[in-house]
């Protein structure tokens, strides 16, 4: 039996979630309504508030959330489905251009590609990207600000449903009694059409519509942190369905020791003996799976740290160039070294381009070395050169 059997609300998708944006002095809420089915929401409130914690809400995240929900129950706010936009100065970002590729591919190039350029350590921080307009982002945030605010949040009795960043740009315009979003006309309740409307506001706005639209935006938050009212429903029900069917249990159990008191008695010690040498070996064979897992983790970790990335240096060397001068080939040395071949029209450009290579890429360890240069038939010249990264 299901628990949507005794609760028929339970697995639907709350009608209200309210979008929340920070900054160093006040807290912005907006709190987006469902009206339909058909997808016409309101905003049903929009509102500042001053910020009087002992620092930024992410650095003093208990005080921000004690006073978020302070604010949820005074203005009758959601405190079940809240969706968070922190100040972009808070993420690691930069925009990346794959080729095409099907959704799966570039999920996983785009993790690749964070997890090698991110200056955070690895495990520290949430990896996210997706599309702002027509360019393809891609960002990380430390953990330091991210799981703190949710970790407050929850253990004050909110529900985290989303954490994103604020984006360069969100384009939506105020007509009358709506707000304007791509093809979307979000109605403005009474009370908000009072309301000053500022780019803050906005902010918390876009938290809220990202919760409903997820292919807008960057979500940091992982899957399994998210707290959802559905689920503490679900969690609920199955408690008083448990503790009811305890209940009679115990009355049944009553009538069989009033008939066989001893027989009952032996057979409880006996599986509570069973239960307890199952529990110990089963904690033996834990310790010893915990022991080799550690292990693993420790050889991954200096593998991880050990391992050179070769893309970045290809990177590298594609992000400039001299006319006149082509590399053709590569081979990695055994100390590590670059051994690079290539062809140049004369010597001049060869000069111009060791020059550039020296100066304009930081990766270099070494100044290039010139292993070779050889005139060729066509009067050109072949040469190699030996780079330490």
């Amino acid at each position: 039996m299901q628990l949507s059997e005794f609760m028929p609300f339970v697995g639907v998708e709350p009608s209200r979630v309210l979008g929340v944006f920070s900054s160093s002095e006040s807290i912005f809420l907006v709190e987006l309504e469902r009206l339909t089915d058909e997808g016409r929401f309101r905003v049903r409130q929009a509102r500042e508030e001053k910020w009087r914690g002992t620092g930024a809400p992410w650095e003093d995240a208990a005080a921000f959330s004690e006073t978020l929900m302070r604010l949820s129950v005074t203005h009758g706010l959601s405190r079940d489905n809240i969706s968070v936009c922190l100040p972009r100065e808070l993420f690691f970002v930069y925009e990346r251009e794959f080729p095409p590729m099907d959704r799966e591919e570039l999920i996983a190039a785009a993790r690749w590609d964070i997890e090698t350029n991110v200056p955070f350590d690895e495990g520290a921080y949430w990896p996210g990207f997706g599309r702002h307009e027509e360019r393809l982002e891609l960002a990380a945030l430390p953990f330091e600000y991210g799981r703190n605010l949710v970790d407050a949040m929850t253990s004050a009795g909110l529900g985290v449903s989303g954490l994103t960043m604020e984006p360069l740009q969100f384009s939506c315009r105020r007509e009358g009694n709506h707000m304007i979003w791509r093809d979307m006309a979000i109605e403005l309740s009474v009370p908000v059409l009072r309301e000053k409307w500022t780019r803050e506001l906005s902010m918390a706005l876009y938290a809220a519509i990202r919760s409903r639209c997820p292919e807008v935006g960057i979500e940091f938050l992982p899957g399994e942190e998210k707290a959802e009212c559905v689920r503490l429903w679900q969690t609920a029900g199955n408690l008083v369905f448990a503790a009811t069917f305890l209940f009679i249990s115990i009355l049944f159990a009553r009538n069989l020791w009033l008939l066989s008191a001893a027989d009952t008695q032996l057979d409880g010690l006996r599986q509570e003996y069973a239960m307890e040498r199952r529990g110990r070996e089963a904690m033996e064979g834990l310790a010893g799976g915990q022991a080799e897992i550690g292990g693993a983790e420790k050889a991954l970790q200096k593998l991880s740290a050990e391992r050179r990335s070769w893309y970045a240096v290809m990177s590298a060397l594609g992000t400039f160039g001299v006319d006149g001068v082509y590399l053709t080939e590569f081979d990695v040395q055994e100390d590590g070294a670059l051994l690079c071949g290539g062809r140049a029209t004369d010597h001049g450009h060869l000069i111009a381009y060791l020059d550039r290579l020296g100066n304009e890429v930081p990766e270099l360890r070494e100044k290039p070395l010139l292993k070779e240069s050889i005139a060729d038939e066509r009067g050109g010249l072949r040469f190699k050169l030996r780079l330490k990264f």
